[in-house]
Order: C-alpha cells, then structure tokens, then sequence
C-alpha cells in the first residue's frame, strides 16, 4: 500500500524504481536491501550488546533483560554442556550469548513501532487506565 504522506521520492539503488512505503527495507521489484534501513531501533527498553558482553556468564544477560527464569535454566544447561563435553559446551554458550542480545529485540522493535505515538513499556491511549 502505498503512503502518501511521503515528503521526498526515494529510489532503489539498484533498479532505480520508486520506494513507495516508508518503513520498506528491501525494494519490491529487486529485493535489494534499501539504504537507510534500520534493523532495530534505539526504542527497545535494554541493549543487546550488553546483554552479549554479560552473558559471559551464562544467563547473566537474561537476568538483565528481566527474564530470570531463562536466565536460571542457561545457566545450568551450559555449565552441564561444560562439564559433560567442553568442546559443545562453547557452543550452547555461544548460543546462550547469542540468544541473550537478540531474542526478544526484533518483536519489541515492532511492538515499539506498531503503538501510534508511543514505544516500549507505554500503553496506547486505549489501554491506559481511565482517571
């Protein structure tokens, strides 16, 4: 659908044909990623980078996104993985870092963009609580 509340035409760069939705990533006709893209936005309410660089310890970086029941169970499943085969344990905890800076960001991202007005951890006007 097209948006008409666009100020300034944007083109493909790689077919030249016009980009009629705002928030597109990729062009329709080409599927080249379109410049400018922003793949998650500064709106979400913790980092993944942070939640990366503490998930040197196991389930640390769950624990910092408010989420200590998988942070408890990364926990003891990495250091079993550790303890039982060490080689595999560097990959579930690789996994578990991973894991820790990214899932969940994609889907606030877009629950941050699909609230008119408002961003994560805000309630629309509908669901505010009457006064």
């Amino acid at each position: 659908m097209a948006d008409s509340t666009i100020e300034r035409a944007r083109y493909c760069s790689q077919c030249g044909q016009p980009v009629t939705v705002i928030d597109a990533a990729f062009c329709k006709e080409c599927g080249a990623p379109l410049p400018g893209t922003v793949w998650l936005s500064h709106e979400i309410t913790w980092r993944p980078f942070v939640a990366f660089a503490l998930s040197i310890v196991p389930g640390l970086g769950h624990f910092y996104k408010r989420q200590p029941g998988r942070g408890v169970v990364w926990f003891l499943f990495v250091t079993f993985m550790y303890a039982s085969a060490p080689p595999l344990g560097w990959i579930v905890h690789l996994i578990c870092a991973v894991n820790a800076a990214f899932a969940g960001a994609i889907k606030e991202d877009a629950l941050a963009r699909s609230i008119p007005g408002g961003g994560p951890g805000r309630l629309s006007a509908t669901a505010r609580p009457r006064s």
